[in-house]
């Protein structure tokens, strides 16, 4: 993992964490437990699994996915989308690497022009929009997503990205194999 990925993943968890307790929406007590365990996740540099909110709502069960969707539709100007919905343009990300996505847990869904519309769990850390906003250089509409809903994405890209990747391989053996001459 890069250094500015790991500085990304970390960053983010730490300001998405003090949001949640700020918000009431999980105790300071739960948060300190799955830190724990983000920071034994994040320094084995295992990208799936190092997420605060992913720990919480799934392995410790101290926060309810529903209600941290509500909370942020209530509180914040985002939309709320439905990725199984939506036939993402693999183009958007040719140039943004699945690790930072990962890291951010922030996908890009669509363009036009100079809007970018981005999926996100992590709406709540300002280090995130941040991020997306530079990195972009251009205005984005949010909408707040599942992390199920991500990581099935996520996935989809990890297995075209390991497909490519065997397909590159293979050609290249088959071009360094010396031709079989006939005299």
């Amino acid at each position: 993992m890069e250094r500015k990925t790991s500085s990304l993943m970390i960053k983010s968890n730490r300001v998405l964490g003090t949001r949640l307790v700020e918000a009431g929406l999980t105790s300071v007590e739960e948060m300190d437990k799955a830190n724990e365990d983000f920071i034994g996740l994040a320094r084995a540099k295992d990208i799936r699994c190092a997420s605060l909110l992913r720990l919480m709502i799934y392995d410790h069960q101290s926060l309810a996915e529903e209600s941290l969707l509500d909370y942020q539709l209530e509180n914040y100007p985002v939309g709320a989308v439905m990725l199984e919905n939506y036939d993402i343009d693999e183009e958007l990300f040719e140039d943004i690497p699945l690790e930072l996505m990962r890291a951010s847990w922030t996908l890009p869904i669509d363009r036009v022009g100079n809007r970018w519309f981005l999926a996100t769990a992590y709406y709540m850390s300002d280090i995130v929009r941040k991020f997306w906003e530079e990195r972009l250089e251009g205005r984005i509409n949010w909408y707040i997503s599942s992390m199920s809903q991500l990581e099935i994405q996520f996935e989809a890209m990890a297995a075209k990205e390991a497909e490519l990747a065997a397909q590159k391989a293979a050609e290249q053996a088959k071009q360094e194999q010396p031709e079989n001459s006939e005299a």
